[in-house]
């Protein structure tokens, strides 16, 4: 077998929405490489968003990147390599954006808030943005410039409105591909071993870490361009597709 490590982010090519609805084909595909090779998900979910998700398809023991590369949870169980903001820095990339963004919300010990008054005395990974209309992604995007060259953001696709985002702002040093990079090297796994598939923007970091790089058939079309191989849609069980061609 070539690849010895297997990238999956999880919305858009796991499941269509925050509830668990992978498909019976994908989980059969799973089932039949996941003792050959590694599985990390790699996703902008929490511990406990993802946790159904790592029961259902049987990968508890494994890495995985949480809350876009701030954390990273190991095949114990623990959470490792914590890449956090402080509420100053929070502050600012709340004023910074203004009221372009349709609402807010902070990743905080691991569990999302809209409060911007309990994020005090927590572990801060993320601010989400969240845009209803590609128009509005553009003009948050456009809003935040002063931010990109302070901390890491990345437009993810929104669990429930097919055309909105999330731009996830985290820690200068977390973001999927750093994150990735760092269970290589815990694997001893190199990027020519690595195989991702993404369907957003904010997988270019994770194409990065990989020798072979899969865009799904709903994916970006920025994705798509970055893609060695463009696999059928999440509807059409993508992902089972990949396995099948390229994990055996």
């Amino acid at each position: 077998m070539k690849y010895k490590l297997l990238l999956l982010d999880v919305d858009g090519v796991l499941v269509k929405s925050k509830e668990v609805q992978i498909s019976d084909k994908v989980i059969h595909a799973i089932s039949k490489v996941k003792n050959q090779l590694k599985i990390a998900l790699c996703t902008g979910r929490t511990r406990r968003d993802l946790q159904q998700i790592l029961d259902v398809l049987d990968i508890n023991n494994s890495y995985h990147v949480i809350e876009s590369g701030a954390k990273i949870l190991n095949p114990q169980g623990v959470e490792e390599n914590i890449k956090a903001l402080t509420p100053k820095n929070v502050n600012w990339i709340v004023t910074t954006a203004g009221g372009t963004p349709q609402g807010y919300s902070f990743c905080v010990n691991g569990i999302w808030v809209e409060d911007l008054n309990k994020i005090a005395d927590g572990q801060i990974t993320t601010v989400s943005l969240h845009s209803l209309t590609q128009k509005q992604t553009k003009k948050i995007l456009e809003a935040i410039k002063p931010i990109f060259s302070k901390y890491h953001v990345a437009v993810a696709s929104h669990w429930q409105i097919p055309n909105g985002n999330f731009i996830l702002i985290t820690h200068p040093e977390a973001s999927k591909g750093l994150a990735v990079k760092y269970v290589q090297k815990k694997l001893g796994i190199a990027k020519e071993q690595t195989l991702a598939v993404g369907d957003m923007p904010n997988d270019i970091p994770l194409f990065a870490t990989s020798g072979f790089k899969v865009a799904m058939g709903n994916a970006d079309e920025k994705l798509k361009l970055a893609a060695d191989y463009v696999a059928p849609s999440i509807e059409d069980d993508g992902v089972a597709d990949v396995i099948n061609k390229y994990c055996f």
